[in-house]
């Protein structure tokens, strides 16, 4: 009797319930390993962003550090020399040295051995600079270029909306272009800049132009040329009667004899004669770039620093970018 009632309250379970438990537990065990496996993913992924936000931070640190040491010998340099020539230990790049998780390298160039396109007009007015406008045109029309766009790169850097004519462009020309944007009003920031500048649409006008360009901060107290480190392409830009060969001579000198003043280099075969402007030329440098690479781990961060130095020697960074490889 008793055993009626027990079977009664507790009915044997089907096949169809057994299936539904057996399923039930599965899907538990689904999600739960669905949640574990998210779980230990995020760990990771947290893992590994730390990982590389410190391999970063470590790399800035050893960028910072080469920044610090180039400034020394910098300051070393001018108290040696008060000349600046290729052959000096500032110009000479490093291998890459062997750090802490990984390793650092980096090269100082001299800035002053390019046009600085920010020195094409004057800030504070506005008004065109006449020499460098000069050798800007020359060196575009030694590479094989035509129609400087020498009034579009003013108007991108003045801080009016005057357009020039008859080849500037200011906000009414960027504005009615298929993407459109504003011109910048404000010194150029990079090279790369000119891109969105009227009259470089074509690329190869850029790749003509950047090894002997560069654009640095135009309150620099130093927008020399140094004739002792200049380019080729920068050297034939100070004379339209300057030729190749006579170039060539000029740094063949400078490789066994840099030039000590100003009026050695106007002297040697008579280049007097045939650079009738000399304003900004120099035989000294006192902004340069430095590139430092660090590859911590799976970090690699390149930075460029502009470096800017006083007569005494004591050098500033002016500007600092970075990037990632």
């Amino acid at each position: 009797m008793h055993t009626t009632q027990n079977q009664s309250r507790h009915p044997p379970a089907t096949h169809s319930q057994r299936g539904v438990a057996i399923i039930t537990a599965l899907l538990i065990v689904a999600i739960a390993t669905a949640i574990s496996v998210r779980i230990s993913t995020r760990i990771q992924l947290d893992i590994r962003r730390t990982a590389n936000m410190i391999t970063l931070d470590q790399s800035r640190l050893y960028t910072l550090a080469a920044e610090d040491w180039s400034r020394r010998i910098l300051k070393q340099d001018k108290h040696n020399s008060q000349i600046d020539t290729l052959n000096e230990n500032w110009a000479i790049a490093l291998p890459p040295l062997p750090v802490e998780g990984g390793s650092i390298q980096g090269a100082l160039t001299d800035l002053s051995a390019c046009l600085n396109l920010n020195t094409l007009i004057n800030h504070n007015t506005g008004e065109i600079n006449k020499t460098s406008k000069s050798r800007f045109e020359q060196l575009y029309h030694n590479a094989g270029l035509e129609h400087p766009p020498t009034q579009a790169i003013a108007d991108w850097m003045d801080a009016n909306q005057l357009t020039r004519t008859p080849d500037g462009a200011e906000d009414g020309y960027y504005l009615n272009l298929p993407k459109p944007y504003r011109s910048a009003n404000t010194p150029l920031q990079s090279i790369t800049e000119l891109r969105l500048i009227k009259g470089f649409e074509k690329p190869e006008i850029l790749s003509a132009l950047q090894s002997a360009v560069c654009a640095y901060p135009a309150n620099a107290q130093a927008n020399n040329i140094n004739v002792n480190t200049a380019s080729k392409e920068v050297l034939k830009s100070l004379s339209a009667n300057l030729s190749a060969d006579l170039v060539e001579k000029i740094i063949e000198q400078r490789s066994k004899q840099p030039f000590k003043t100003l009026g050695d280099f106007l002297n040697f075969n008579q280049l007097k004669t045939i650079i009738k402007n000399t304003d900004g030329l120099s035989v000294s440098s006192d902004i340069f770039l430095l590139r430092t690479q660090a590859t911590i781990g799976q970090a690699n961060l390149v930075v460029y620093s502009i470096l800017r130095r006083d007569s005494s020697g004591n050098t500033v960074v002016l500007a600092r970018s970075q990037r990632t490889l």
